[in-house]
């Protein structure tokens, strides 16, 4: 069986057949060659193309696109991709990947460069739409969620008044103070729940906005451990704090972290209800960030939770929103971080992960 080699003609139809743009430049940005594809889209013919400067031709710029890599490819000899987009007269945005590859001479030069630009705007408008579904869809979760849970203390306050009404008609004035002051209290608790649930989703929903500042974390672990050192000692929690004797900067929001730790902190309480000991360690991790773990020695959390303990409205406390960890995880990520919970042989641990801000103290 015979075989022969491609023609010219051969491989001038297959790139000619790309749909992707193609177009070879020289040093001075001079079209030395363009596909067919490219002139399409000029209403042109290759041979009107060439010889004039590529940027003035497909971009009617007068100098260089500020997104083509094109002298940095003949600088350097690396391929290199860009994303770039622009919005045309009527608001629809269009979007497009340039890659930028260098062709050499047998020396080892490079006179000209290939730019590719594909065209990815249908595939970034369905992943758009993605994202979009995605998004409603969580927040019709989140929606259902929220109904649920404000819907219970709401029960309970619809049937208390109901049974104060009754105490009220079925009882002699002034002989059933014990019974209503009882149903009044319940009333408040749940309404105090209820206050509670909004005023977590509402910081859970919100954009952090966050005022950043080099801030030793070890003077906030204290001033938060501090915050709450009469609840502790009134508990019988033990604090032990291992943080050196450097300090470990980091660019945080003060007040927005200190709600992460106090949050935490007040976890740990809640699992060492008979008294224990709460440890808080800051360390560098020795990849450029400060690593600050906050664990007690309770009864921990199991294996089948641990996996939900991040997600909105989960709670392993009876009255609890299900909101507070969501909360600490959000603010954490804002700050460029991260926060897990971290095996332990007991208790429970979390370790949040805070880029090091290697600048003095101000």
């Amino acid at each position: 069986m015979s075989s022969h080699f491609p023609s010219d003609t051969f491989f001038q139809g297959v790139i000619d057949g790309l749909t992707d743009d193609l177009k070879i430049v020289d040093r001075d940005y001079r079209v030395v060659y363009v596909n067919q594809t490219a002139a399409r889209k000029l209403f042109k013919d290759p041979e009107e193309i060439l010889g004039r400067k590529c940027y003035e031709a497909f971009n009617h710029f007068d100098r260089p696109c500020p997104f083509c890599t094109t002298q940095k490819t003949f600088e350097t000899g690396e391929t290199l991709h860009t994303e770039f987009g622009y919005t045309d007269t009527e608001g629809d945005p269009y979007f497009f990947i340039l890659t930028t590859y260098p062709l050499r001479d047998p020396e080892g030069n490079i006179p000209y460069v290939v730019e590719v630009t594909r065209d990815v705007t249908q595939e970034k408008r369905l992943e758009q739409e993605v994202v979009k579904s995605r998004t409603l869809k969580a927040i019709g979760q989140f929606a259902a969620e929220l109904a649920h849970e404000v819907r219970n203390p709401l029960n309970a306050i619809s049937f208390q008044m109901a049974l104060l009404k009754k105490i009220k008609d079925t009882c002699p004035e002034n002989a059933c103070a014990d019974q209503i002051t009882e149903v009044l209290e319940i009333v408040n608790e749940e309404i105090a729940r209820l206050t509670k649930i909004t005023r977590d989703f509402l910081t859970f929903t919100r954009q952090e906005s966050l005022t950043l500042a080099p801030t030793d974390l070890r003077e906030e672990v204290s001033a938060a451990v501090e915050f709450l050192r009469g609840d502790l000692t009134a508990k019988g929690i033990r604090v032990t704090l291992e943080a050196g004797d450097s300090p470990a900067m980091a660019m945080v929001d003060r007040n927005r972290f200190r709600q992460v730790l106090v949050n935490l902190i007040k976890n740990a309480m809640d699992a060492l209800p008979g008294g224990g000991t709460l440890t808080l360690t800051v360390t560098r991790d020795g990849g450029g960030n400060i690593a600050l773990t906050v664990s007690d020695d309770g009864p921990g959390i199991p294996k089948s939770l641990a996996e939900k303990i991040f997600d909105p409205f989960f709670s392993g406390k009876p009255k609890g929103t299900g909101l507070g960890l969501s909360i600490v995880k959000n603010i954490v990520e804002a700050h460029g971080g991260t926060i897990t919970l971290v095996p332990s042989a007991r208790g429970a641990a979390f370790r949040i992960t805070l880029p090091e801000e290697r600048r003095s103290v101000p």
